[in-house]
């Protein structure tokens, strides 16, 4: 039987950690367009932790109608504000605005969720400014597995910029084996060919009992990052009942990796400060 890795086991140990590094006044741009329920609850996730933290949230919702022009301008505004440290640009946003120029918007040095395209670069390249939140989440509850990753076969299940193409080079460089699977992995049947093998697993789609308990392997360490709804609940990728007779470690889903999301966040918008003060 799995041991469940809960977020409020260590919750309160980072919230203690990011205070006693704040050091003088830390703002956040929070920029969200139209009124997204899903955007919406991050927001009010963000503005709780906040205040909690003495942090001033500047919170920026943006008409859903507004142009990829005027969108920009304000993204440039925020860039020029030196009272601002970190800026956070919630999805969604339009259909037809392409992900890489919306994120190149941000100055990397308040490119908090490491989504400019030059932070992305120096993360391929072992040297990142900034890793995503949710990453840093998810390689948090890794490390409390205390699994050795060296030689180990992980497979991420979603190859989001967010989370799955920034994660595999991250647990490359600490040489595991890694695969990303997508859907096309997923419509060509050969999904459970690969979770069969993994000693570790890390899904990221939003699919509710995407992950069935007879893909997984005896001992291997699950860790479930989807949201969806499923009979009126959040519900993750992973079937929890089943799969956690079979794993060694597996994240709940509410209460897990999302929990530590925004904690991380907030770490970064302190680290992004201090890096400020330093030059």
């Amino acid at each position: 039987m799995a041991k469940v890795l809960k977020a409020e086991h260590i919750h309160g140990d980072l919230i203690k950690e990011i205070k006693e590094s704040i050091c003088g006044a830390i703002s956040l741009a929070s920029v969200r367009i139209g009124d997204d329920y899903s955007s919406g609850v991050y927001f009010s996730q963000q503005e709780k932790l906040a205040s909690e933290l003495a942090v001033d949230y500047k919170a920026v919702v943006l008409p859903k109608s507004i142009s990829m022009s005027d969108f920009a301008a304000k993204i440039s505004e925020l860039n020029c504000d030196d009272s601002i440290n970190g800026i956070v640009i919630n999805k969604p946003f339009p259909s037809n605005w392409k992900e890489e120029e919306v994120f190149s918007l941000i100055d990397a040095k308040k490119d908090i969720e490491g989504m400019n395209p030059y932070s992305l670069g120096l993360l391929i390249m072992g040297r990142p400014m900034f890793v995503s939140p949710t990453v840093k989440s998810i390689l948090k509850f890794i490390s409390l597995t205390g699994v050795d990753l060296k030689g180990k076969e992980v497979v991420i299940v979603g190859a989001s910029m967010l989370i799955g193409r920034p994660l595999a080079p991250i647990l490359t460089n600490m040489m595991a084996t890694v695969s990303v699977t997508h859907i096309e992995t997923y419509n060509s049947g050969h999904l459970p060919d690969y979770l069969k093998r993994a000693d570790i697993i890390v899904s990221s789609v939003g699919k509710a009992d995407l992950i069935k308990a007879e893909w997984v392997k005896e001992g291997a360490v699950v860790i479930d990052v989807g949201i969806s709804r499923k009979d009126g609940h959040i519900a993750g990728d992973v079937e929890f009942d089943g799969v956690s007779k079979k794993a060694s470690f597996i994240t709940p889903v509410p209460g897990g990796v999302g929990k530590l999301t925004t904690l991380f966040l907030f770490g970064n918008l302190v680290k992004a400060a201090k890096n400020k003060c330093r030059k």
